[in-house]
């Protein structure tokens, strides 16, 4: 209720006590959402303040004992009025408004929830406001803002008991007191006698009340939901209840977003685990390169060269199983190839079971600090934390990942940069001199390097398979066959002066491919 136009008259009341005959000493803004208005009196030595916080969540007034202007960030505003003397403070009828009038001149409080503004008026007519956003204020009728409300028991009957209608200005929370007092549930003579026991305390307040409704804090004139405090005057309540609301929002801000990326964490965590549990199970489960070498090499008299498929008789499960087969090799050199594949397989196998286990213990430290979180209100608490355990500063440790696109090729490491930056750190950082380079000719696209092993140069077929990824990722991705360069580390330089991604190749070879990634 502290828009509310019952509490406004309370608090416009007490204005008039302290605030009239004394000057407006400054008028200045330290951020787009605040406005500090500063009087003096010569005669008395007292200062006054008001701070009006007009932010998008959350808008309110505050009365701090004293304010220090920063040095730097700050703008003075409505200078007009500085060193003018306050002859009224008006509070418009059945209205969220009130107007501090300095003779021609007048600042008006338009408090109207999150939509509030400040507006500078001379003659009675708008000519500045804070809020440019709210447009429409530069055109507001002052007039229209007296608004005269007579309700007596004919209206009533009238209205039905309709209290919406009778009284617009009441807001949720007097509705809402007289629905706990079940409202609806009486005669029309009860509710009638119900609405003036509300109206007198809604209009002749003795405690302000700072609760916890709904959820929510909130300043109120009627005892409703949790009591946190009370007090016997309006200003010292709306300061204690903005401390309040400005630690609630931060509060529920902070813990939110951390909340939020815990159960983001968690999620993602849960997903990879499954992801890669499925991984290991069709590692596990199907057969293995191992058991696929030992077929072929029991049966190379019954293989022939050049054929892509041999159906031959799988000793380990006692059936016969169709292999897979690189024509351009031999039968024992296919062989050779699934025993390669099964060391890569085992390894494979040995890191999926590794990364499972690490993303577990992640999962439960995650789950820890949710169960933690939860239940805490206190933001000191939470801040503290959240600094212990690095959740927001994105400093704590995570699983590090490889900066590139790896593809396996019959046991060759296949690296693919991602970006134009991306691809000079590749050859920068990871490549060796002796690695093979390739690139898609004449357009944009990923540097790839082949790993060298030993000192034998990759085989041809793995050679063309890394250019067709070449030409997937570049420009001619969609084209049917593409040019691609292939050279070593070597004869690839990087001069100072080219941009990211661009490099001289020395020497090269080019192979037309087409674009396409590995099947497996």
């Amino acid at each position: 209720m502290h828009h509310n136009y019952y509490f406004l008259r309370q608090l416009t009341d007490s204005l008039r006590s302290h605030l009239l005959g004394m000057k407006l000493g400054a008028c200045f803004s330290q951020n787009k959402d605040e406005l500090i208005l500063g009087f003096y009196s010569a005669a008395s030595q007292k200062e006054f303040f008001i701070k009006a916080h007009f932010a998008s969540y959350f808008c309110c007034l505050q009365f701090p004992a004293q304010f220090h202007r920063a040095k730097r960030n700050s703008v003075d505003l409505f200078s007009e009025l500085l060193d003018q003397k306050l002859t009224e403070i008006q509070q418009f009828a059945n209205e969220r408004s009130f107007w501090l009038h300095f003779g021609e001149l007048g600042l008006l409080f338009k408090m109207h929830g999150n939509r509030a503004n400040l507006l500078l008026t001379k003659n009675n007519k708008v000519v500045d406001v804070f809020r440019n956003s709210l447009a429409n204020d530069h055109s507001l009728n002052i007039s229209s803002l007296n608004r005269s409300l007579t309700v007596d028991r004919v209206a009533f009957d009238a209205a039905g008991g309709d209290i919406r209608q009778l009284y617009p200005t009441f807001g949720k929370i007097p509705l809402s007191y007289l629905q706990q007092q079940r409202y609806d549930d009486k005669s029309a003579d009860e509710q009638w006698e119900l609405l003036q026991l509300a109206l007198t305390t809604l209009e002749n307040p003795t405690q302000y009340f700072v609760v916890e409704w709904q959820g929510k804090l909130h300043l109120s004139l009627l005892p409703l939901g949790n009591l946190i405090t009370q007090f016997t005057e309006p200003i010292p309540a709306l300061n204690d209840f903005f401390l309040r609301k400005i630690k609630r929002i931060r509060l529920d801000s902070l813990k939110g977003k951390l909340l939020q990326k815990l159960e983001k964490q968690k999620k993602q965590s849960e997903q990879y685990i499954r992801k890669n549990q499925r991984a290991l199970a069709k590692l596990e489960t199907g057969l293995q390169h191992q058991q696929i070498a030992d077929i072929l090499m029991a049966n190379l008299h019954q293989v022939s060269t050049g054929v892509t498929e041999v159906a031959l008789f799988d000793f380990y499960h006692d059936q016969t199983v169709n292999i897979k087969l690189n024509r351009q090799l031999s039968p024992q050199k296919n062989a050779e190839r699934y025993y390669r594949k099964a060391k890569n397989q085992k390894i494979e196998v040995d890191q999926l079971r590794k990364n499972i286990d690490q993303k577990e213990s992640q999962l439960i430290a995650t789950e820890v600090h949710l169960e933690y979180l939860e239940p805490l209100d206190d933001l000191s608490e939470i801040r503290q934390y959240a600094e212990e355990h690095q959740l927001l500063s994105g400093k704590a440790e995570e699983e590090k990942t490889f900066p590139f696109r790896v593809f396996n090729l019959d046991g060759y490491a296949v690296w693919v940069g991602k970006s134009a930056k991306n691809n000079d750190e590749l050859i920068r950082n990871y490549a060796h001199k002796d690695d093979l380079w390739l690139h898609a000719k004449d357009v944009t696209g990923s540097h790839i390097i082949i790993k060298q092993q030993g000192n034998q140069p990759p085989p041809p077929y793995v050679v063309e398979q890394a250019a067709q990824i070449a030409a997937h990722y570049s420009k001619r991705k969609s084209d049917s066959l593409c040019p691609v360069i292939v050279t070593p580390r070597k004869y690839v330089r990087k001069s100072k002066n080219l941009p990211p991604g661009a490099v001289i190749v020395d020497r090269e070879e080019v192979l037309m491919v087409e674009p396409k990634l590995p099947e497996a």
